[in-house]
């Protein structure tokens, strides 16, 4: 059985407000489920509306619960701002005041973060300076490749409105990403699970970690439900990346809970009969 060799783990738009409320509570289970699956990832990368009011308090609450975990699982943290996020208040309470927009390698692997925000404006664009240092990061190859992360998806989405509102003008990504060492690019923005491709390099759209878009509502609808959310696991198995959705909900109605020996017991049997 392959094995992956680096795993990123992804938090997509827990839009906290300035009071406590349920996406904190969300945010918790997101984070207990990772602390109880013993995984330990490589990263955690947030993708964007970590704050849903770009109050200073969401952003210390955010480091609050994420920095534990990030520091028990020795996993570094890139963040990376979404609409509902402020600038300056990101960049000083998440970033430390570093760039918006950043590079880091984790054992070989590069993970780059855009900033495609625009101040005031739910939908997103990259600038052309944006786009000269992105062709500037990626003009050598990484060990093993880069995970590239934008908040707006550069691939069109399902319901009408989230479409007006994703990464404008995605082609001027295309081209600098082509034929560069980019695996995968990772978005969140639409609330919303979906894949594709830009310049033939596979696009992940992550879910919200609480609240969930609608894909194909009644017509003339738009509907999202609660606490039906997920985080994204992506693994990196030799040349192949793959992700996958870890969905969340506080109340899940178990259809099974065993040991995993267990479950994996008869197929163990029949493999073994296999090799006779």
């Amino acid at each position: 059985m392959r094995t992956p060799e680096r795993t990123v783990l992804q938090l997509s738009d827990p839009h906290l407000v300035a009071e406590e409320s349920g996406a904190d509570v969300r945010l918790a289970l997101a984070l207990q489920t990772v602390r109880l699956s013993g995984l330990r990832p490589d990263a955690i990368l947030l993708t964007g509306d970590l704050s849903d009011d770009g109050s200073p308090e969401s952003y210390v609450r955010i480091r609050a619960a994420v920095d534990p975990l990030a520091a028990e699982l020795g996993a570094p943290v890139i963040a990376i701002p979404g609409n509902h996020d402020l600038g300056d208040a990101f960049r000083d309470g998440i970033l430390d005041g570093e760039p918006l927009h950043r590079a880091v390698t984790v054992d070989g692997l590069r993970i780059v973060g855009l900033d495609t925000t625009v101040p005031g404006r739910p939908h997103g664009e990259l600038g052309a300076g944006q786009l000269e240092w992105l062709d500037d990061v990626l003009a050598e190859p990484a060990k093993h490749g880069t995970l590239l992360a934008l908040h707006h998806p550069p691939i069109p989405t399902a319901h009408p409105m989230l479409g007006r509102i994703g990464l404008r003008d995605p082609d001027r990504l295309a081209r600098v990403v082509k034929g560069k060492d980019v695996r995968m690019m990772v978005c969140g923005h639409a609330h919303a699970v979906a894949a594709g491709t830009l310049a033939g390099i596979p696009v992940w759209s992550a879910p919200a970690l609480g609240v969930t878009s609608d894909p194909l509502p009644p017509v003339g609808q738009m509907r999202a439900w609660d606490d039906i959310g997920g985080l994204t696991r992506i693994d990196l198995v030799g040349d192949d990346t793959i992700a996958t959705l870890v969905p969340l909900s506080s109340a899940p109605t178990a259809v099974y809970d065993v040991a995993l020996a267990e479950r994996l017991a008869w197929l163990d049997d029949l493999e073994a009969q296999d090799r006779r």
